[in-house]
């Protein structure tokens, strides 16, 4: 994109592009005639400065996995102001943080999701969150993905699922199917067990929410674009109000994250990081 370097009075300005002064401008005007939140309109400058281009779609697979850097992914978009939660109306979801989705030594480990959730500080940031949300009444609930051995009920209709087949993962009793060191469930926390990429499909996740009365619900785990995606959208169609802390998720690297993170949950859910959340729960 061209800046033509036209010289603004103002020197608040002198940065900015010309693209992203016409953004502004439209922003103001539109917002001053009551015709658009100006959240709304957040996204357009991001667009505007991205490129988009072909790209192989992030199955899941345990080999050639992320060549891309994170320089080359934008930042992502965080939006925290005022944001307040009430602990009784609270669920933390703890979403397929098992060794074999995130860990070295884990059947995704040539994926790159090892290097990115450590990027992240994934474990530590939830581990933080969930020890803030137990002290405040906040229900905690662990959702692993388990795959009987022989991968019975998996059908393989999805590029995904072939995937978890062909690599054995996350088998029930093996390590890859364990809790990451560090996030196992304490005393009072529940565990949902899944065999399909939301956490709401054929699981008794909204059972237990129903029975403790939440409808404001904080995901996060792994992988960002797939699973906690998928959760998001799904909970936002049942009516959930969905947080997503964005640096208690992680994927297979910042590039897919980052769109995720930046395009998909923007309109499905609050996304937050622990800190806000934690402040946030007062």
């Amino acid at each position: 994109m061209t800046d033509h370097n036209h010289h603004h009075h103002d020197d608040d300005h002198s940065e900015l592009s010309d693209t992203e002064l016409r953004v502004r401008a439209l922003e103001t005007i539109l917002t001053e005639k009551g015709y658009v939140d100006p959240a709304a309109l957040d996204l357009l400058i991001e667009t505007y400065e991205t490129k988009v281009g072909p790209r192989n779609e992030p199955y899941m697979t345990t080999k050639g996995g992320a060549a891309t850097t994170a320089s080359s992914a934008a930042a992502p978009l965080i939006k925290t102001n005022g944001l307040q939660l009430d602990p009784k109306r609270c669920a933390l979801i703890i979403q397929d943080l098992q060794n074999d989705v995130i860990m070295e030594g884990g059947a995704f480990a040539d994926s790159g999701a090892p290097a990115h959730a450590r990027a992240q500080h994934v474990v530590d940031n939830v581990r933080r969150l969930a020890d803030a949300a137990r002290a405040r009444g906040v229900v905690v609930i662990h959702v692993w993905f388990i795959v009987e051995p022989g991968a019975p009920g998996l059908t393989l209709n999805a590029p995904l699922f072939e995937g978890l087949a062909d690599s054995k993962a996350l088998v029930r009793g093996s390590w890859g199917a364990a809790p990451v060191a560090g996030l196992e469930p304490r005393p009072g926390d529940f565990v949902v067990e899944k065999m399909r990429m939301s956490a709401w499909e054929g699981s008794r996740l909204e059972t237990i929410l129903k029975a403790t009365g939440r409808d404001m619900l904080i995901d996060t785990g792994a992988w960002t674009n797939m699973s906690i995606e998928h959760t998001a959208r799904t909970g936002a169609d049942k009516g959930y109000f969905m947080i997503v802390p964005e640096d208690c998720c992680s994927t297979m690297n910042a590039e897919w994250h980052n769109a995720s993170i930046n395009f998909a949950m923007q309109n499905v859910a609050i996304v937050a990081n622990a800190d806000a959340v934690i402040k946030a729960m007062g």
